[in-house]
């Protein structure tokens, strides 16, 4: 009987024994969670993913303006233009298929054809420059042209007369808004006439 008690005793004694440090370590780990959610929290910059835009051989074109951050102009198509005549040419982006009716149309204007990244300026008159010009349709008429002042135009591929690249830009009106171009092209014959 001394030895069952002895043997309970003991039992009970390493219980409590256990049952304190599981204690301690409970209050060590909320403790330790505390100091943490009592740190400053970094924040955190929202990093927008930029599309991946895929060449499978399509002729394609997406232009993307914002007006002071929010969406303003948005279209895509599959029917740019782009002709090239001495040391000028032209890119046209143009909403409808049918450029000759009233639409939205976005141009780039270019000093030949660019490779690479050049910069868009107001005037293309150098070489190794674009300009570009938006032309808005507001309640069935152009309105106003945007032209970017700064920017980009990017030659990522020009094989056999046909370009793929991409731009960007913005502008400011006499308002103060603000905005901001992107878009790319894909696989867009130069003077497809004469392929």
């Amino acid at each position: 009987m001394k030895v069952f008690l002895l043997f309970t005793l003991l039992l009970n004694l390493s219980c409590n024994i256990d049952q304190q440090k599981n204690t301690a370590l409970e209050n060590a780990t909320t403790k330790d969670t505390a100091a943490v959610s009592e740190k400053p929290q970094l924040e955190q910059k929202v990093v927008k993913e930029e599309p991946v835009v895929l060449d499978t051989g399509q002729t394609w074109f997406t232009v993307n303006i914002t007006k002071n951050d929010s969406a303003y102009i948005n279209y895509e198509g599959s029917w740019p233009v782009f002709l090239e005549s001495n040391n000028s040419a032209t890119l046209q982006l143009s909403r409808s298929k049918n450029i000759m009716s009233v639409t939205d149309i976005l141009t780039l204007y270019m000093n030949g054809v660019p490779s690479g990244k050049v910069p868009i300026v107001l005037s293309n008159s150098e070489k190794g420059t674009a300009s570009m010009i938006m032309s808005p349709v507001t309640d069935g008429v152009y309105g106003l042209p945007i032209t970017p002042t700064e920017g980009l135009l990017n030659i990522t591929k020009n094989v056999n007369a046909v370009v793929t690249g991409n731009f960007e830009g913005k502008a400011t009106n006499s308002d103060k808004d603000i905005f901001l171009f992107k878009g790319y092209f894909l696989n867009v014959k130069i003077n497809p006439d004469k392929i």
